[in-house]
């Protein structure tokens, strides 16, 4: 997506917007030891996904040994997105991504905050956003809604407000899909008074 978005730079504005979603709604706080077979990089799937992330210059190591329950660290995305007009969101993703997926942390609380250190973002903001138990129900809600609306899986990818595929793509199908995006479904621009 970042490739395609740096490609058409000169003819579109991008803003990414990122939403909560559960792939395992049910995960304890400790979260759920993985199979063995999630970890091995002789596994396939494993290997594939190593060498499709090589590929784009990311170290995939899959070695967290345990999928997360990842309300908290959704909290901090909707934190990320509630302040400084939200452009500190798909930063505190990037890095949230390399915490889980290159250095196998398990996005405990120490690892969130982290995260909200380097991204720039207001420890004491952050930690009175996650102790606070509406802030808490608001990403479990919006969560259930994406689910409610048919959406099984991530990444799934909204382009102008319209579901446009689901799934990692390659460079070409995006650059393609914000082609048919803008001209289907044109956001309309505010008129001023």
């Amino acid at each position: 997506m970042e490739l395609a978005m740096e490609s058409l730079k000169d003819k579109f504005d991008f803003h990414v917007r990122w939403e909560p979603f559960f792939l395992k709604p049910n995960t304890p706080p400790e979260g759920i030891p993985k199979p063995a077979a999630y970890t091995d990089s002789s596994n396939p799937r494993v290997a594939a996904l190593i060498q499709s992330g090589a590929e784009i210059g990311l170290q995939f190591t899959n070695k967290c040994p345990v999928f997360p329950n990842t309300l908290k660290a959704h909290a901090l995305m909707e934190y990320a997105k509630d302040v400084e007009n939200g452009v500190k969101q798909n930063d505190v993703a990037e890095k949230l991504f390399k915490k889980y997926f290159t250095d196998g942390e398990k996005l405990a609380d120490e690892t969130l905050l982290e995260v909200v250190n380097d991204a720039g973002l207001n420890k004491e903001n952050f930690l009175n956003y996650v102790t606070t138990p509406d802030n808490l129900e608001k990403v479990v809600t919006k969560a259930a809604s994406w689910s409610a609306k048919g959406i099984s899986g991530v990444p799934t990818f909204y382009m102008n407000g319209q579901k446009m595929f689901s799934g990692a793509q390659d460079p070409q199908t995006f650059i393609r899909m914000f082609e048919i995006a803008a001209t289907r479904f044109p956001l309309q621009s505010e008129s001023k008074n």
